[in-house]
């Protein structure tokens, strides 16, 4: 068979990006990902529609790497795996695999952020251990999105003003109240942060992250959603009545509540962008074996030269979506430099990378299929897997529109409640 590519893996991004110790941890994953998850990426998703027993268990496997609990700090007994840039350049690693193995471990990185962004030590002390076990998955839970408002919760021009979970203090403890809908790790998470509102007229001063431990007298959960892609990442929804948490687990205060939330977001679309790029390297590294292989007019279809357009095509998405992720995430790494995560421009910049890896993500499984012909849309191969899981992170965060709206507030000043001064005059006559 001939070579099916001559790509320099090392090639892709810049390497004098990471220091010794995370090029370590990614040739580590990138090695897990090739013997564990490839010659069982089928069963994997079979799995999903049974016991999941499969998927359980390749997450356990997973801990030895130190990813569960690695982005502690290291005081708390963590790697201080903090960086935006190491964490994508894995997701991208996990995404050519399997895009669903890392959503669980990002959605734990993503509960403790604000505390550890906060500095919390009451709430670090209390579930960092649980985080560094080595032989027992233990999953976090970051619950925004609500039912009846959907992404409302993370437009910025909202302020905190549409969040229905409640958060009251008396006696020293929050009683929360509400419901979470599409939360990653619902039901089987050991710890969960919840976006509330202390009052919502006080806007970005009422929003309060409240962490909880479960189970917990007052807490249900609803079931989980049966997806097209993303199955092997579990969501679902869960009721809180009545609540109660010490007052100390509440991340931070007043404000400060609001900027981790906005950080958290501009950081969970740098890691889809990165998880879509994974999940389009693994169809075009499908579709290359593919073309090599099948002959059609008596040559391997990639030496017909348009093929050989669309597999350019392929690669440019993912090279230029790669290169965009990690010039975004090596900002991110540096508030001092380019402004906070939660800045108006950092989200812009996540916002757009998210945006563009997502679509090149569906335009490489979409291209792969076509040149598959009908082997690109059956489960022999791979290709649909990648385009279920694009599809789904596409809409993820607020999808691509709620975020297209953040990327126009990098460049000026937009807010959807600008006053319209004929519209006011419209009302008037009615």
């Amino acid at each position: 068979m001939a070579q099916v590519s001559i790509e320099r893996r090392e090639n892709r991004f810049v390497q004098e990006l990471l220091s010794p110790s995370d090029k370590l941890l990614l040739n580590s994953t990138r090695d897990f990902v090739e013997e564990q998850v490839m010659p069982v990426r089928r069963e994997l998703d079979e799995s999903t529609r049974a016991d999941y027993k499969l998927v359980e268990q390749t997450q356990k496997k997973l801990l030895p790497l130190g990813l569960q609990g690695g982005f502690l700090p290291e005081e708390y007994g963590g790697m201080g795996l903090t960086s935006a840039l190491t964490t994508a350049l894995l997701a991208e690693e996990m995404g050519r695999g399997d895009a669903t193995l890392f959503g669980p471990l990002a959605d734990g990185l993503l509960a403790m952020r604000p505390a550890i962004g906060a500095g919390n030590r009451t709430v670090l002390e209390h579930f960092a251990p649980r985080f560094l076990q080595e032989d027992e998955v233990y999953l976090g839970c970051f619950a925004v999105t609500e039912p009846d408002s959907g992404s409302d919760i993370e437009n910025p021009d909202l302020r905190g003003t549409i969040i229905g979970s409640s958060a009251r203090l008396a006696g020293g403890e929050w009683s929360v109240n509400g419901s979470k809908s599409w939360a990653v790790n619902a039901g089987l998470a050991g710890v969960y942060c919840i976006a509330c509102s202390t009052d919502p007229s006080l806007g970005d001063e009422g929003v309060a992250l409240i962490y909880l431990e479960t189970p917990a007298e007052g807490f249900r959960f609803l079931g989980f959603e049966d997806k097209a892609g993303m199955r092997g990442c579990r969501q679902g929804g869960f009721e809180l009545k009545g609540v109660r948490v010490p007052e100390t687990w509440r991340a931070s205060g007043p404000g400060e509540d609001a900027r981790l939330l906005r950080d958290n977001q501009a950081f969970a679309r740098l890691i889809i962008s990165a998880l879509a790029i994974g999940a389009a390297q693994g169809a075009f590294d499908e579709v290359l074996g593919f073309t090599t292989d099948r002959i059609a007019a008596g040559k391997p279809i990639r030496q017909h030269t348009v093929c050989a357009s669309m597999l350019a095509d392929i690669a440019i998405g993912i090279q230029v979506g790669r290169d965009a992720y990690t010039n975004a995430a090596y900002e991110y790494d540096r508030p001092e430099v380019y402004g906070e995560g939660s800045s108006t421009h950092m989200l812009s910049r996540a916002s757009a990378v998210k945006i563009f890896c997502c679509n090149a993500a569906i335009h490489a499984t979409n291209r792969a299929m076509e040149l598959m012909g009908s082997y690109g849309f059956v489960t022999d191969y791979y290709v649909e897997k990648y385009w279920r899981d694009a599809r789904t992170m596409q809409l993820w965060e607020g999808g691509a529109h709620l975020a297209r709206l953040d990327v126009a507030r990098g460049y000026y000043d937009f807010d959807q409640f600008h006053r319209n001064e004929l519209y006011e005059l419209i009302r008037s006559r009615k």
